[in-house]
């Protein structure tokens, strides 16, 4: 499920021919209250239902006829949106957005915790800002600083936004769209890495790395 993002008014997002238009895994859509956005579904079920804050906006088929997609109209409100995968009227399966409040916490989460002391092996770390409850901020652009001690250093910095001119070697960066990433480089000595995610404002978060031989 994602939502497309609605026009910026009064300004306008407008598509080429080799364009897609910008849709975000989101539920916080602060100062659109009450206008209509797109929610597209996609479902390996026959139909798929949409709430928001458990109450039923509709049902739709999403067969190969629908190319497995559903689009509804919503009048954006703040909460819950959930779409449910529906087999012989039979509710299967569920994914949820939920509208975040303002950015309050680090999330650091490694894609691996332990790598090998070889001077080359790499942990990729994903940076999430997230509001007081852990509920995933998407509109977070904060600042972020990383600190690396022990056996290992940051080997780069990034986010996914094309038009931040930032370098990707150093020791910051911002998020975009909630979210950042750091590359850790193990050292040719066994032990452990620990990464230091700070910014002003957020509470500060941590994660451990083991190198081994």
């Amino acid at each position: 499920m994602a939502v497309k993002e609605p026009n910026p008014e009064p300004k306008e997002i407008k598509e080429t021919l080799w364009s897609v238009w910008p849709t975000w895994e989101s539920w916080t859509w602060t100062g659109f209250e009450g206008k209509t956005i797109q929610v597209e579904v996609y479902s390996k079920y026959p139909k798929v239902r949409l709430y928001i804050n458990n109450k039923l906006i509709g049902e739709q088929a999403t067969t190969q006829e629908q190319q497995f997609k559903a689009t509804f109209p919503v009048p954006y409100s703040s909460g819950q949106l959930k779409a449910v995968g529906v087999e012989n009227d039979k509710e299967m399966e569920s994914t949820i957005l939920q509208t975040a409040g303002e950015a309050a916490k680090i999330k650091v989460t490694a894609d691996r915790k332990e790598i090998t002391a070889d001077g080359q092996d790499l942990s990729f770390v994903t940076i999430e800002i997230t509001d007081k409850d852990g509920v995933f901020q998407p509109n977070a652009n904060n600042r972020l600083t990383f600190k690396v001690e022990g056996v290992g250093t940051i080997v780069a910095v990034g986010n996914a936004d094309i038009k931040d001119c930032d370098s990707y070697v150093g020791n910051t960066r911002k998020a975009w769209k909630g979210r950042a990433l750091v590359v850790i480089r193990s050292s040719r000595n066994a032990g452990d890495i620990k990464l230091t995610v700070s910014s002003l404002g957020l509470a500060e978060a941590a994660i451990n790395i083991k190198t081994i031989k």
